[in-house]
Order: structure tokens, then sequence, then C-alpha cells
């Protein structure tokens, strides 16, 4: 499994949004296993972009927070880019494996699992450099390379359940 500790705010001023989905409410039916399974819109603001630098998004079930699980992991993301269109990839991203051995974007069915509601965290990572990861590289690999070169990060928490309130406690 993947270690993904909880991260909401960056002390940069750092911000992750969505406009498919309010932080801490449920993500929409289009990006589960009930829709099409696309990724949301996600864009970003506060970034002072830095030659050299790389941006990475990473999805992660945060349910078991001893035993977060990698759903999607996008690196070779320009700093130049600002948002990404829902179900869309940037120019010359990368897609890698997550840990369920499978490419691309990789949100779970809240049937999988016995806890309700699933937590998930999008987060955008600000590289130092070059993350070196291919596409189709091992998620836990890529991650710890990706976790290793990061060097700002915010995120935005949402959630698989149609029924339950909204995470407390998410800004």
């Amino acid at each position: 499994m993947t270690f993904a500790p909880d991260l909401l705010e960056s002390p940069s001023g750092l911000k992750l949004t969505s406009a498919d989905f309010e932080p801490g409410n449920t993500i929409p039916p289009s990006a589960t296993c009930e829709g099409s399974n696309v990724s949301p819109a996600l864009e970003w603001t506060g970034l002072e972009a830095e030659e050299g630098q790389e941006l990475a998004i990473s999805l992660t079930d945060q349910t078991d927070i001893k035993e977060p699980v990698l759903l999607w992991l996008v690196t070779n993301i320009s700093p130049e880019q600002t948002a990404i269109a829902a179900g869309e990839l940037p120019a010359d991203a990368i897609e890698t494996l997550n840990d369920y051995g499978e490419s691309g974007f990789g949100n779970p069915c809240i049937e999988s699992t016995s806890e309700t509601p699933r937590r998930l965290q999008f987060r955008l990572h600000v590289l130092s450099g070059p993350s070196g990861v291919g596409v189709g590289d091992p998620g836990n690999e890529a991650f710890s390379k990706v976790i290793s070169l990061t060097v700002d990060a915010a995120a935005v928490l949402t959630k698989v359940d149609s029924d339950a309130a909204p995470l407390s406690g998410i800004n």
C-alpha cells in the first residue's frame, strides 16, 4: 500500500479545488464506477512556478489512514499548467499504475469496502525537478519518487457515499 498522510493546507498559499465538488462532499457520479469513472476537473492557484519544476497529481483513498491506497498518479505536468478538465490529461502528462496494478483514474466503488464513506484525497505535488517517472511504472515506486521530490503540496478531500453527511473538519 502507499503511504499518503492527510494534507489540507499549504503554508505557501497553494490551493487545490474542483468545480465538480465542494471540499468534503461527495465526488460527482461521473467520477465513480456508477458513472463513467473519469477524473473530475481540478484547478490550482498560488503556485509560483520555477524553472525545472514538475507538477504531479495523486488520488489516494484515505479511508484507512494506516494503509492508504493509491488510486491515481499523474506526473510530468508543466508548472505553467493551472487546471485539468474532467476526464482529460495535460499534454505530455504520464499516468502510472495504481495500487490495483491498473493505469489511469481508478476511483473506488462504495461497495468495495465496508467503510462508509470512503475518504478520497486529491493532492497537487510541486516537485523540485523531473520525477523520472515513466508510463506504467508501479504506483508505489512512482509515488515514492514523487514524495521524495515534493517541495510544496495542496490537497482537497472528497468522499464516495451519496447518503452520508459532509466530512467534518475539511477546508
